[in-house]
């Protein structure tokens, strides 16, 4: 891929730097008004846009949700490891491209500095011209007309390695290009891109197995500290699996990078941050609501989290948001 468009993927975001200034997770608000976590094309797509591209949020737990949009993602270095449907593992490297349909529901494994994916994002009537260029029948074609007429409500998704075959990495370059870059006036040129990007895996790729199951004890600790972080400890969970916690946490570290007690933490401090910008609740009353009775500790950690205390974050998270 071109030198200067990794460079430019290669970059640390914003929500990056706060992720790992604070050690917090993934903000649902900024994805999805939708409490079941439906990931939302108007939060993501430029006004006017029927395909764009964003770079994949690093070193977080995404947590299990869909899209009201078609998801294509693309690993340009490393590997980015996905649970689809709750129980199957799919580890995308580099080269790798999943199509995932709106009604697949999915999370995805924390992810390190050298691990750079491309999510693209469609809104399904970009496809139009793709789907008109292909033959009825295939899994390709299916999936696009599933796409772009609901009629099949089930979760689809298809998985191509595309490493060394260079018509279809060049496209997908010509598509994240276009996008990152904002190299085009309107969407007929990616559509047409995307058209060739179809007809190149139809004749070089074939859809590759999903993955085998993942393990089902680190699945449900990562949702157990994602639903249930205020009460939540890794010794009740441990008690619920009838395992010993020091092995629990083991393979929580082995899958993710961190332990049970870490991700624990840093979910609830993400949550604080949340309830002291979006809510009134005293310190206190937010330290309660997240799982800390002991409000010293909490004032503590925070500011060595956040480098400030939790009424002056309130204070300037405010203020950033009335400029």
């Amino acid at each position: 891929m071109n030198g200067d468009l990794m460079r430019r993927l290669r970059e640390i975001t914003a929500e990056e730097r706060e992720l790992l200034s604070t050690g917090g997770g993934i903000r649902r608000e900024r994805y999805s008004a939708d409490g079941e976590f439906t990931v939302e094309s108007d939060r993501l797509i430029g006004s006017g846009r029927l395909m764009d591209v964003s770079t994949h949020t690093r070193f977080a737990y995404f947590p299990r949700h869909r899209h009201n949009y078609v998801e294509l993602m693309y690993v340009c270095a490393g590997s980015i490891t996905h649970i689809l449907g709750g129980s199957r593992t799919v580890v995308l490297r580099e080269g790798d491209l999943l199509f995932l349909n709106q009604s697949c529901q999915h999370e995805i494994l924390p992810a390190g500095e050298g691990d750079i994916g491309v999510n693209i994002i469609v809104r399904p009537q970009f496809f139009h011209t793709a789907f008109g260029m292909m033959e009825e029948g295939g899994s390709l074609s299916d999936f696009l007309f599933h796409c772009l007429t609901k009629e099949a409500p089930e979760p689809l998704s298809l998985r191509f390695s595309t490493a060394g075959i260079v018509p279809v990495q060049n496209l997908i370059e010509n598509l994240i290009w276009a996008a990152v870059y904002r190299d085009e006036p309107d969407s007929r040129a990616s559509q047409l891109t995307m058209g060739l990007l179809l007809l190149q895996l139809l004749r070089h790729c074939d859809p590759q197995p999903e993955g085998a199951a993942v393990d089902g004890t680190v699945l449900r600790a990562l949702r157990y500290i994602e639903d249930q972080y205020a009460t939540a400890s890794l010794e009740a969970f441990a008690r619920a699996e009838n395992r010993p916690a020091a092995e629990v946490s083991r393979a929580v570290h082995r899958e993710t990078g961190s332990t049970f007690k870490e991700l624990l933490q840093r979910r609830r401090f993400a949550q604080a941050a949340s309830l002291l910008q979006t809510t009134s609740l005293s310190a206190a009353d937010v330290a309660y609501a997240v799982g800390y009775s002991n409000t010293s500790y909490f004032h503590r950690r925070f500011r060595e989290l956040y480098g400030m205390s939790p009424r002056e974050y309130r204070q300037t998270a405010r203020a950033g948001a009335h400029k």
